[in-house]
């Protein structure tokens, strides 16, 4: 039973760790990343704003050796 106590604490204590880590650092993408997130708004936008599915991926995929070239 103190076991059990214990990892309770153990877990609270992480976690008031964990949310106040979260509150005091803050993110901010790269323009890399912004420019990588245009490119798949477009890609997402031309294909007519669905996703593409895993045949409809590997029916264009690009690495397919010198069929590629």
């Amino acid at each position: 039973m103190i076991g059990l106590i214990a990892l309770l604490v153990i877990a609270l204590v992480g976690w008031a760790i964990a949310e106040q880590k979260s509150k005091s650092v803050t993110f901010v993408h790269s323009e890399a990343e912004a420019e990588g997130e245009e490119e798949m708004k477009e890609a997402y936008e031309a294909n007519g704003n669905k996703e593409l599915n895993l045949k409809d991926l590997l029916a264009h995929n690009s690495t397919k050796g010198y069929k590629a070239i």
